[in-house]
């Protein structure tokens, strides 16, 4: 997608896509427009919503020239996200979304850590997550420190920046985004933010991480249930993501094989969506099927799962076992035996 330019009018655009948030929506608008930080827009993108959330977002901008909403047919995060990147009017860019909430200084503390005498850079500070009704539960801690570029690969694994890939509680510049024409890539369902961050960086000059924490991410009780996507929407982001890593390590230095476990392990949660996503009752996927994506997922990847494929669940690792002698009937077998069983624990993946 190609990002024009367009005039700045404000300092910092605020992007918010919106799916049928009209519960929390209020809540979440209202904490943007309480900055102390003023000079902002807020971009409201309302992703075919079928509840109250459009006619919120109308409302709030007939109150609140700062406020633009935009309305489109129900095409996923990303395409909302897209669409705010094009429409954005602002010098640096900021994320909320929309079950979501903000501190009073959510702008003013992100503003606050550009070093504008250094370039672009990307601003990262910590979240809290938070229950509906607000109880904190943990904090994601980004550390404190600054990285200029040569650094940034020891800083991916030295502050664990595979673990801060959620799109809130960052700061962007614009002009770096539209310069390589960056955006979301709509094929993508998994990991999409981290991506977004990763290729950001391989064009920006500095790092800024904080832990500072003003943006309160809400788990709900389904925020644990990963939404289902199809073996080709996730197989494509976990080759994405190998071909990133790639770019990556060949940009920058990186520290020895040791430290990059982290890295590889946030890698391979890509390798074992792939694995299980036919396996979901909810997808039907053929015996035929499941075994052709079987028979893509390791034959290109074969290596790579004997030295980074490291399974959590002990019935994984006998799994494993059956894919390195590429028994793939076998494998699906077993795996079909064991939802027949009613042991599905394992289909849960990790959380980056």
């Amino acid at each position: 997608m190609k990002i024009t330019f367009m005039e700045v009018h404000a300092q910092i655009s605020v992007i918010v896509p919106v799916y049928n948030a009209g519960q929390h929506l209020d809540r979440c608008i209202k904490s943007i427009l309480c900055q102390s930080f003023v000079d902002f827009e807020l971009l409201l993108i309302n992703d075919g919503s079928s509840d109250d959330s459009a006619s919120i977002c109308d409302n709030y901008a007939s109150g609140d020239n700062r406020i633009r909403v935009f309305h489109q047919n129900n095409t996923g995060v990303s395409a909302a996200r897209n669409l705010g990147l094009k429409e954005m009017r602002g010098k640096y860019l900021a994320f909320v979304d929309a079950d979501d909430y903000v501190s009073p200084y959510y702008l003013a503390d992100l503003y606050a850590g550009l070093r504008l005498d250094k370039g672009s850079g990307l601003i990262i500070q910590s979240l809290v997550q938070v229950t509906p009704e607000g109880e904190e539960l943990s904090k994601k801690r980004a550390g404190n420190a600054f990285v200029g570029s040569v650094d940034f690969g020891m800083a991916i694994c030295d502050y664990r920046l595979y673990e801060q890939g959620y799109i809130a509680s960052k700061l962007y510049d614009v002009k770096l985004i539209r310069k390589y024409e960056l955006c979301f890539d709509e094929r993508i369902k998994v990991l999409e933010d981290l991506f977004f961050m990763y290729q950001y960086m391989l064009y920006c000059d500095y790092l800024v991480l904080s832990n500072t924490s003003n943006y309160s991410y809400v788990r709900y009780p389904t925020s644990g249930c990963r939404t289902l996507h199809p073996f080709d929407s996730v197989y494509t982001g976990f080759r994405f993501y190998q071909e990133l890593v790639d770019r990556l390590t060949a940009k920058w230095e990186f520290p020895q094989e040791e430290k990059r476990k982290g890295l590889y392990a946030s890698l391979m949660l890509g390798f074992d969506w792939s694995l299980k996503t036919d396996y979901w009752q909810k997808h039907n996927i053929s015996r035929k099927k499941r075994i052709s994506h079987l028979c893509l997922l390791i034959s290109d990847n074969y290596r790579m799962m004997c030295d980074y494929y490291h399974p959590v669940y002990k019935l994984d690792k006998i799994g494993k076992i059956f894919l390195k002698f590429h028994l793939y009937g076998l494998y699906d077998c077993y795996m079909i035996f064991l939802i027949k069983m009613n042991i599905t624990s394992f289909l849960h993946a990790p959380r980056p």
